[in-house]
């Protein structure tokens, strides 16, 4: 039973205690382990409904366990559907976002893409890149640009996107994790935001600034698949680039979600035991339950 219930009430706190966590945590460490910490609870909770009910099945047949284990594996079968579904959209975001940036011309290092719309925002993958518009480029100083070329440039070197993506699949598959994936967004932007202040902090609020108010007279929504400069909590994010938080606890943030990794770990692992063991009892042999 606690295996079971472990990434419910890890899950639960994520979801819970996230934004908590990011206030406490260094960018770094929220975008890389609050969306494996998530995975992991997902995966889990998942494969743990599915032992319940096989043990159900096996150990307790009856009307009433045959029911319980019916409602368990359809609840995972759906949360799976519902993950899947969101990998394939992503996938389609993510190749239409590829042939947009493919049909642009490439200009000292980055896509120009002419449009009335104010807006920067990078596209992984091979075939992607920083794609700005001509409307943010001409709404920006020099300096300006340089600052967010850098924090599209740290998205990209530092995978944000893949880390986003984590997130949101397993809240796809965990109801209880809906709120980590825009902490980790948040998170994935101050990140960006620290990389490209390494020519001054307050220059680089003035430009985090001045994107997004060039930004803002547009209504135009991108795919999770890509980053934008002026996207997230502008004013936290200002604030923070000007006068940066002082962070205490964030080494015993970082090893406290690290314990919870090997914890929801060792309760897949048990998982896997309880399914293996109703599968294939000890012993049984492989050799006679094939004879069956």
């Amino acid at each position: 039973m606690p295996a079971v219930l472990a990434p419910l009430a890890v899950g639960a706190a994520l979801g819970i205690g996230a934004g908590r966590i990011a206030v406490q945590a260094r960018p770094a460490t929220t975008v890389r382990l609050l969306p494996v910490l998530s995975a992991l609870c997902a995966l889990t909770l998942l494969s743990s409904a599915t032992a319940v009910a096989l043990t159900l099945i096996h150990h307790r047949p009856g009307t009433t366990s045959v029911a319980v284990a019916a409602i368990l594996l359809t609840a995972a079968l759906c949360a799976t559907a519902g993950g899947l579904r969101h990998l394939w959209h992503v996938r389609q975001n993510l190749c239409a976002a590829t042939r947009f940036c493919r049909s642009l011309p490439r200009t000292e290092g980055y896509l120009l893409a002419r449009s009335p719309v104010a807006d920067a925002y990078s596209v992984p993958g091979r075939g992607g890149g920083i794609v700005v518009t001509t409307a943010m480029k001409s709404a920006l100083t020099e300096g300006e640009l340089t600052v967010l070329l850098a924090h599209e440039h740290a998205h990209l070197r530092h995978h944000h996107s893949r880390w986003i993506q984590i997130a949101e699949t397993a809240a796809a598959l965990h109801p209880l994790l809906r709120p980590v994936p825009d902490v980790v967004r948040r998170a994935a932007e101050r990140w960006a935001d620290e990389e490209a202040a390494a020519g001054g902090r307050r220059a680089a609020a003035q430009a985090v600034a001045a994107a997004a108010v060039a930004r803002s007279r547009s209504l135009e929504v991108h795919s999770s698949t890509t980053l934008s400069m002026a996207g997230g909590d502008v004013v936290e994010r200002v604030h923070a680039l000007v006068d940066p938080p002082r962070l205490p606890w964030a080494r015993t943030v970082a090893a406290t979600l690290i314990v919870a990794i090997a914890l929801v770990s060792f309760s897949a692992l048990r998982t896997t035991d309880i399914v293996q063991d109703v599968l294939l009892p000890e012993h049984e042999t492989p050799h006679l339950v094939l004879q069956r």
